[in-house]
């Protein structure tokens, strides 16, 4: 009886401890992430402090359309009919420029136009860096 206990509290802590690492990774990238990006657009601590709640309320909407993508994927996969991306390019896009009129109220407009390609070149170095992990554990 007790083997089974201890068996069962084992397996389970498994399946607690993985969301949690994964968890710790997301927030470790996130912090890499800020030290990026307040390197690469030169922000001030007065320009990061009005900055970054504008650019995490960004990156919220952006991640609810990612997911909202990816279930309508999902869905229209067992339907059998074609995806509907233009419509999701389209809100991305709005997004987009929504909130680079956000972004130029916050920071000098020279900073500002650099948001979007500051965050594509992280994207690629955090590829980039997996890769190598990948390669070479």
């Amino acid at each position: 009886m007790k083997k089974w206990i201890f068996s069962t509290l084992l397996y389970l802590s498994v399946f607690v401890t993985v969301p949690t690492a994964a968890q710790h990774e997301n927030k470790h990238i996130d912090a890499v992430k800020i030290e990026f990006l307040t390197k690469k657009l030169d922000l001030s601590p007065e320009e990061a402090q009005k900055f970054w709640p504008v650019y995490h309320n960004y990156q919220r909407e952006m991640i609810s359309i990612f997911k909202e993508r990816r279930r309508a994927r999902q869905l229209q996969k067992e339907a059998n009919t074609p995806p509907d991306e233009l419509k999701f390019e389209t809100r991305i896009l709005e997004t987009k420029k929504r909130y680079r009129k956000e972004f130029q109220d916050v920071l000098p407009a020279q900073k500002a136009d650099l948001v979007f390609p500051a965050e594509r070149e992280f994207r690629e170095w955090l590829i980039n860096q997996l890769r190598e992990r990948r390669q070479h554990p």
